[in-house]
């Protein structure tokens, strides 16, 4: 499963080459063909992470924001057009800029959400040590007193996303 750090590298690559413009979204397997009509043509404006939850936000969309966790076997990659061939299976998301591609295969999950849903999604999450806002919060004076206070094994902790949000097993 990736980690935190992945997640963050990731928004930070979607931001670089597809921020900004508009893209093709398509869901080449077809299990997100309905969402992707959505967003296709929309400008991306910005990608975000916390913990190992992905929030792509579009243009004008209202309050929808693309959400991805890649579970165990998901892989979202970013390539250069010129680099991309053939794919071993088909994309459940395809986005499409002027200069990349980026496909998202196997995921947990990947839905449109509203934005209670997602504020529903981060009031489950710990404190994520990659995310500014959490580290000027007290993001770790917070996590600590969860620690201090369980009585379970500190592995186990800080396997526990709500106590600190995307930390893993690596």
């Amino acid at each position: 499963m990736p980690e935190g750090h992945t997640i963050h590298a990731l928004a930070a690559r979607l931001n670089r080459t597809l921020g900004g413009q508009q893209v093709d979204v398509s869901s080449p397997q077809g299990r997100f063909a309905a969402d992707a009509a959505l967003i296709d043509g929309r400008i991306l404006d910005h990608a975000s992470a916390r913990g190992k939850h992905l929030f792509i936000d579009f243009d004008d969309l209202a309050d929808l924001t693309l959400h991805v966790h890649l579970g165990l076997i998901g892989s979202f990659h970013v390539k250069q057009r010129a680099e991309e061939g053939a794919a071993a299976s088909p994309a459940r998301l395809r986005l499409e800029g002027r200069h990349h591609v980026a496909e998202l295969r196997g995921p947990m999950i990947c839905a449109l959400i509203d934005e209670p849903s997602r504020q529903m999604i981060l009031d489950k999450l710990g404190p994520d040590p990659l995310h500014e806002p959490d580290v000027l919060a007290d993001g770790a004076g917070r996590a600590w007193a969860r620690i201090t206070r369980s009585r379970k094994a500190i592995a186990e902790l800080l396997l526990d996303q709500s106590v600190l949000a995307g930390v893993g097993n690596v």
